[in-house]
């Protein structure tokens, strides 16, 4: 694949930094729309895809409905393309991002293994020039952020997390010639996390055939349900194509994007009979029903949740026939929902292998990784050979963190350990201040795609609409030869307190901490809650974007 290169004599139209799914959407429509614009992608990887380039730990698919996930504008894709399973596993969806990107010719417009370390915006020439790790540069008039809201690994925040003299990684850096059945054959392993990651790593490596031991380090319990997942036919899929304008109407009418709606009864106004079963047939149907589909009041109302939370317990002592074990894997801090839901093939089960064990972390703390395993609070020392971290990311505004910001009036973006302007900094305490999560004040001509303060829900859905608003955003411009756009600091300010208020509606999963609130006890900075993205419906959200198109952009000011 060609490897394109630049100077930073030549100035780009516009340059996007990353080819995740967000880039390389960016990245074509840019192409279809000014073909006669010089664009480039830069990416830290050697390949597309983003996050189904990084994450090959096994296990590792979505659990949105492959069908609701591909883009819709490439109706030749969509006749062309087999989903093989109704839940897509990472090989197929990198494939169909690497498919994408090859049809449509982007590989050429892509620079690989570049990592963007600093970025400074001139007040002179109003253009962004970025320096990757190499010192190379790159200039731009216009940039579009396509980093990604969970790209950005951490390692836990304990003694010694670097003394472990065995094989360890991050399940976002898995080693790329690992096989498990080989290399893990009478192994013991370690796991520290049960998140989405946690879960669906455990759930594969305690069914590698000659598997020493798997020990699983939980500091949070978490709820999960069952995925059910299985294979589509040709003559399914042939049947799926026919579907594919009616389902993506369904995500575009739903709050998340997914293709589930909550049921608009309350959980009081019907029967305990009728609750019952509303509840059981989503828990036996596949998919996010069982998250997204219950009665409206679920994460609103204390009691709700709670009769819902107590239906969902006793699932998992169904599924566990330890019960010691079961209670400590039932969440005592959270109510079902109230984060994202992880949903599972065979998590819970897991546990009742003899060699699957699970140290819980609020009974016995960990101390420190020593050089041969890990050390808790009882004295005990639980010697591994393999140490895997499934311990998430510095959500939303990591990536961000991990380039230095010159911004207008060469302010930083975020207060680093390196700056010494934190009272300068547009986002003070990692605290997003966006408008539309599209813009930030005093960063010209900088748009962001899955940035802060979006609606993230199905990915796909939001990336379309956010890349669309954008490009016409860039059109505007271009036909009002305008070489500056820039949203105003009233204007990032109420959307910002709009996406509080949001999020203040949602009171239970308000309450939560979680990489959704802004908390990663992980990273410094990130014990103090925040509001990072819009907890609204993504259908109001479409509305005050057009209404602000409509205004002749009313918010942004231009020059």
């Amino acid at each position: 694949m060609p490897h394109a290169h630049s100077t930073a004599d030549e100035t780009y139209d516009v340059l996007v930094i990353g080819a995740g799914l967000s880039g390389i959407c960016s990245l074509y429509h840019i192409r279809q729309r000014f073909p006669s614009w010089r664009v480039k992608l830069l990416e830290a990887g050697d390949d597309v895809g983003g996050t189904w380039y990084w994450n090959r730990y096994p296990g590792c698919r979505f659990d949105s409905e492959s069908l609701s996930y591909g883009f819709s504008f490439d109706k030749e894709l969509l006749e062309d393309w087999h989903w093989k399973e109704t839940y897509s596993p990472q090989p197929e969806t990198h494939q169909y991002i690497k498919h994408f990107a090859e049809k449509h010719n982007l590989y050429q417009h892509v620079v690989f293994n570049t990592r963007i370390s600093s970025a400074r915006w001139s007040d002179t020439s109003n253009t962004w020039t970025f320096a990757d790790g190499a010192g190379k540069e790159y200039r731009a008039k216009f940039f579009i952020s396509c980093i990604g809201f969970l790209s950005s690994p951490t390692l836990p925040n304990i003694p010694g997390v670097h003394e472990f003299t065995g094989q360890s990684f991050h399940t976002s850096r898995w080693p790329q010639d690992l096989d498990i059945n080989r290399d893990f054959a009478n192994k013991r392993i370690g796991i520290i996390g049960t998140g989405a990651t946690g879960i669906q790593t455990i759930t594969s490596i305690s069914k590698v055939p000659d598997i020493g031991s798997v020990t699983v380090f939980q500091r949070t319990a978490n709820w999960s349900a069952p995925l059910r997942n299985s294979g589509i036919t040709t003559e399914q899929m042939a049947q799926h194509r026919r579907e594919y304008d009616s389902i993506f109407q369904r995500c575009a009418e739903t709050p998340a994007c997914f293709v589930h709606q909550a049921d608009p009864r309350k959980s009081l106004e019907v029967s305990e009979e009728e609750r019952l079963a509303l509840w059981e047939k989503l828990y036996n149907e596949p998919g996010f029903g069982k998250w997204l589909g219950i009665f409206s009041d679920t994460y609103t109302d204390r009691t709700a949740n709670e009769m819902y939370s107590r239906f969902m317990a006793d699932k998992i002592r169904g599924r566990v026939h330890d019960q010691e074990t079961a209670e400590s894997l039932i969440p005592k801090n959270h109510g079902f929902g109230t984060r994202r839901v992880p949903l599972d093939s065979g998590y819970f089960e897991a546990y009742n292998q003899a060699n699957v064990h699970l140290v819980d972390l609020q009974k016995t703390p960990l101390e420190r990784i020593t050089p041969t395993g890990i050390a808790t609070s009882d004295g005990s020392t639980h010697e591994l050979d393999v140490l895997i971290y499934a311990t998430g990311f510095d959500a939303i505004t990591g990536a961000f963190s991990a380039i230095d910001w010159h911004a207008k009036h060469d302010r930083p973006l975020i207060a680093s350990s390196h700056s010494k302007q934190g009272d300068r900094a547009i986002w003070p305490d990692h605290r997003p201040l966006t408008f539309l999560g599209l813009t930030v004040p005093a960063m010209p001509n900088m748009f962001m795609v899955l940035g802060p303060h979006q609606p993230f829900g199905n990915a796909t859905r939001s990336i379309e609409h956010a890349v669309q608003v954008i490009n016409d955003l860039l059109q505007y411009c271009d036909e009002k030869n305008y070489t500056y756009v820039e949203a105003t600091q009233e204007a990032a300010e109420s959307w910002t307190e709009h996406v509080v208020e949001c999020s203040n509606a949602l009171t239970l999963m308000n309450e939560v901490d979680s990489w959704m609130t802004g908390v990663n006890t992980n990273v410094k900075g990130k014990t103090v809650r925040s509001v990072a993205r819009y907890a609204g419906s993504a259908v109001e959200f479409r509305k005050r974007c057009r209404d602000v198109q409509a205004s002749g952009y009313k918010g942004l000011k231009f020059a």
